[in-house]
């Protein structure tokens, strides 16, 4: 009942984010080009708080929208799939007894207690724990705060890129003001390929 029931969230989760994601695809490379657009970094920030990357997708940066949107999903997928192996520890848990699961000890047949546990689990849920599948609630955590931190330097990135969208990409120059007696410097150089 609760593989089915995470199943199908999975699969509307990835088919919400997939609608939103193409039909910012579709917006933005089908609207007309408006000379009179502003590009405004509280507009891309507001964006990529709602979708991760949508926000690039605003400033006209498809590629770091991908790549944002990307890393993003792909921790939540994450987040989500250890969530649900952790269900089947604490369910685990649960119909042992805790006592009983701090019992497990090193016997002949195991390397260690680890083994122990995820035969345990197999035993009481039905679940084959693979190596890389051990601690889930760390991994769990572990992926949420990675989930946290590129969501919020998404916005950032976006509300950045939004702040330089009309800043002179081919030439930088510092100069001094002719009329005071001071002296200045000037810096130029080419950003483009």
């Amino acid at each position: 009942m609760v593989k089915t029931a995470d199943r199908h969230l999975k699969n509307i989760c990835i088919l919400i984010v997939l609608l939103m994601f193409t039909s910012g695809l579709l917006a933005f490379e089908l609207s007309p080009k408006d000379s009179l657009r502003i590009i405004r970094p509280k507009a891309a920030l507001i964006r990529s708080a709602i979708v991760p990357g949508w926000g690039h997708l605003y400033v006209k940066k498809p590629a770091k929208s991908l790549i944002y949107f990307s890393l993003e999903a792909y921790h939540v997928y994450q987040f989500v799939e250890y969530n649900s192996i952790y269900q089947y520890v604490k369910d685990t848990k649960n119909a042992i007894g805790i006592d009983e699961w701090n019992k497990i000890q090193v016997d002949e047949s195991y390397n260690s207690i680890e083994e122990k546990r995820k035969e345990k689990i197999k035993e009481i849920t039905g679940y084959q724990m693979k190596d890389a599948t051990w601690r889930p609630r760390e991994m769990r955590n572990k992926y949420a705060w990675w989930c946290v931190g590129f969501y919020f330097i998404g916005m950032l990135d976006a509300y950045v890129d939004a702040h330089l969208y009309y800043f002179p990409s081919n030439k930088i120059e510092l100069t001094a003001n002719g009329e005071s007696k001071s002296i200045g410097m000037t810096f130029s150089w080419n950003l483009e390929r």
